[in-house]
């Protein structure tokens, strides 16, 4: 027992760093004010697309909506990591949440192009 919590203390004072509050003040700010409108919107979109999908399972629109949610729940996932970075909860390289838009537009652009073939 003294054996762990001695290995424990020295491992937890050996990686331990500097740490710096959050910068809750920022939430305030009209452009992070938007951002979490988005998230909120995403995330009820996301939830919604998944009803729909689970509505129309199996049915031939059922794979266009699996897209359209997976496109909702990046849009969900790369506004809370620009909340997050904006807040400096973590830093985040520049060019991560433009990549996650990115495959957000793509799994939209599936889910138009599957809907297309299926109802044409």
């Amino acid at each position: 027992m003294k054996r762990t919590l001695f290995t424990t203390g020295m491992i937890a004072l050996l990686a331990s760093s500097t740490t710096h509050a959050a910068n809750v003040a920022v939430i305030a700010s009209p452009p992070t004010l938007l951002d979490t409108l988005v998230l909120g919107l995403a995330v009820f979109a996301t939830v919604t697309s998944l009803k729909v999908f689970d509505l129309v399972r199996g049915g031939l629109l059922s794979k266009s909506w699996q897209f359209f949610a997976g496109g909702f729940a990046a849009l969900a996932l790369a506004q809370l990591m620009r909340i997050l970075n904006a807040m400096e909860i973590f830093n985040l390289p520049t060019f991560v949440v433009p990549a996650i838009v990115m495959i957000m537009i793509g799994l939209f652009i599936m889910g138009v192009i599957q809907t297309k073939k299926t109802l044409g």
